[in-house]
């Protein structure tokens, strides 16, 4: 496997099937985004056979609802939307304005969205409000957008933002866009060695928890959330890098199942990297950015996957 698209030093030469790039906020072999030119980084791949379009979208470009789209597609991750950086907020609703201009056919947001999310109730926080309009406008302007499941949103309930249930986000899905089959998740299910978060991540994810911190006060619920989140975060400090990273065997096995690339977020590094396959094929792991100081997006349109970034 190679890195490709990347321009950050450091020692990035084919990786082993157990290789793994390090985990959310420790400096991932993902190289940094800091050198991704303003048109964005172009990556090839094979084209893979159609599944048929998903979700109302014809072979034409044609939606259900009579809208003709443009044919482009657009993906972003780990927004961490929260009170205390109503520049990220900014930012991202400036984004989703681009994404209307632009007539985009649908948007994917890979998760962390938000930097938590308790429930339903929190939608009616002040910081909140107007994330929550701009994505009901962009639903409503016939514009398709799925909503994955973050490690910190994984409460999300589609029904918050005008769409349809079930209340439970997708984990992944499988997506036909820029001429390849694509595997889009949030990212944290590559990180295999890290026994403790999976553990941890199934017991947050059970309907008792979920539902429980659903139906508490919202002060109490945010106030329990932000003290694991505090946990979590002197647990991971504490984590070899093996724990913290991506298990690229994993990556390759989605490559191997038919898809021409896989997408995540979650590692909050922007790169792209070719996997070599069997009988001289590859495929592409592609890793989103964070927001924090600029926003770096996916956009799908033709046969072709740019990564691009949003000041």
């Amino acid at each position: 496997m190679s890195d490709a698209g990347t321009n950050a030093p450091g020692d990035h030469g084919p990786a082993r099937d157990d290789a793994r790039g390090e985990h959310e906020n420790n400096g991932n072999n993902a190289r940094n985004a800091g050198g991704l030119p303003q048109n964005g980084m172009n990556g090839h791949v094979r084209n893979g056979a159609s599944n048929g379009m998903p979700n109302g979208r014809t072979s034409n470009g044609a939606h259900a609802n009579g809208r003709t789209g443009s044919g482009i597609d657009y993906f972003a991750s780990d927004v961490h939307i929260s009170e205390d950086r109503p520049d990220v907020t900014d930012r991202f609703l400036r984004f989703l304005d681009m994404v209307m201009e632009n007539n985009a056919d649908r948007l994917f947001l890979l998760g962390d969205i938000f930097d938590i999310w308790v429930g339903h109730k929190q939608a009616k926080l002040s910081y909140v409000i107007p994330v929550i309009e701009k994505i009901r406008e962009v639903t409503h302007r016939g514009i398709e957008m799925q909503y994955i499941a973050g490690n910190r949103d994984f409460n999300f309930d589609a029904r918050v933002n005008g769409g349809p249930p079930p209340r439970r986000l997708p984990e992944a899905m499988t997506i036909q866009a820029g001429g390849k089959t694509i595997y889009l998740s949030h990212g944290d299910l590559f990180c295999t060695g890290d026994h403790a978060y999976r553990r941890a991540r199934g017991i947050g994810r059970s309907t008792p928890v979920r539902m429980a911190l659903s139906h508490m006060p919202l002060g109490l619920s945010s106030f329990l959330s932000q003290g694991y989140r505090r946990l979590s975060a002197r647990a991971v400090a504490q984590k070899s890098l093996w724990e913290k990273a991506i298990d690229f065997s994993s990556i390759r096995s989605h490559l191997l199942d038919g898809h021409d690339t896989v997408l995540c977020g979650h590692v909050h590094r922007a790169a792209r990297y070719r996997v070599d396959l069997p009988d001289n094929r590859s495929g592409e792991f592609i890793t989103l950015g964070d927001w924090t100081r600029y926003g770096v997006y996916l956009v799908a349109q033709n046969d072709s996957l740019d990564l691009k970034k949003f000041a």
